[in-house]
C-alpha cells in the first residue's frame, strides 16, 4: 500500500475510533457525576497494575481507570503527586469528575482488543522525525503498524502538540521499555495541547 493511500485510509479509521470514544464520553458525563456524587466508588485491587485504586462498580466499566483510579491519585503512587498537589483543595466529587469525565474519559476502551492493537515493534513503520519529539522540540511523524489499520500522526510546533491516532512512536521499532503500558494494548490519542 502506498503511503498516500495509507494516510487517506487512516482518516475514516481515526474518525470511527474517535466517534466511539466521543459517544461513550458524552454518555459518561452524567453517569460519572452521579457515581461520584453518590459515592459509588471504593478501593479495589487492580490486577493489571497490582495496586489498590478507587474504582466505580463493574457496571460502569468503560469509565473505570485501571492504571490511575477514577480519582487519578493512583492509590497514592508518588508518580501522581503532581495531581494530588494540583487538586488538594478539591472535593472528591470534583476530582473524580474532572479526572474521569474530562481528562481521561472512557479510559477502559484502551483494553478492548479490536479498538486497540498489541504494539508489535517489528511491524512499526514511520516517516518524518525518527523519534518522539522532546518537550519544546519541533518535529512530526506519521507512524503505522504494517498490515493493520492502526496509525497516527503527531506534530509538535511552536510549543503545541497535535496527536491523532494510536499512540505509536518511531522509536517503538526498537522495542518497548519495561513497564510501558502500551505493551498490553496501544491506546488512542486525540490531543491538541500546549506542551512548552
Amino acid at each position: 500500500m502506498t503511503l498516500a493511500l495509507r494516510v487517506i485510509l487512516s482518516i475514516p479509521v481515526w474518525l470511527l475510533r474517535l466517534a466511539v470514544m466521543l459517544l461513550l464520553a458524552i454518555l459518561g458525563l452524567p453517569v460519572i457525576y452521579v457515581l461520584a456524587w453518590q459515592g459509588w466508588c471504593w478501593p479495589t485491587h487492580s490486577k493489571r497494575f497490582d495496586r489498590v485504586l478507587l474504582q466505580f462498580p463493574l457496571v460502569a466499566w468503560p469509565y473505570c481507570n485501571y492504571e490511575d483510579g477514577v480519582d487519578g491519585l493512583r492509590g497514592g503512587d508518588p508518580a501522581q503527586q503532581w495531581w494530588a498537589d494540583k487538586t488538594a483543595g478539591w472535593s472528591p466529587i470534583r476530582r473524580i469528575f474532572i479526572w474521569s469525565a474530562l481528562r481521561n474519559p472512557v479510559d477502559s476502551l484502551r483494553w478492548v482488543p479490536v479498538l486497540n492493537p498489541v504494539l508489535t515493534p517489528a511491524h512499526l513503520r514511520s516517516i518524518g522525525t525518527d523519534h518522539e519529539p522532546a518537550k519544546g522540540e519541533n518535529g512530526w511523524y506519521f507512524a503505522w503498524l504494517a498490515g493493520t489499520p492502526y496509525s497516527c500522526i503527531r506534530v509538535e510546533r511552536w510549543g503545541w502538540r497535535f496527536w491523532l491516532g494510536w499512540k505509536l512512536k518511531p522509536e517503538d521499532r526498537n522495542g518497548l521499555s519495561p513497564g510501558d503500558v502500551r505493551a498490553i494494548r496501544c491506546d488512542f490519542a486525540c490531543q491538541l495541547k500546549r506542551v512548552a
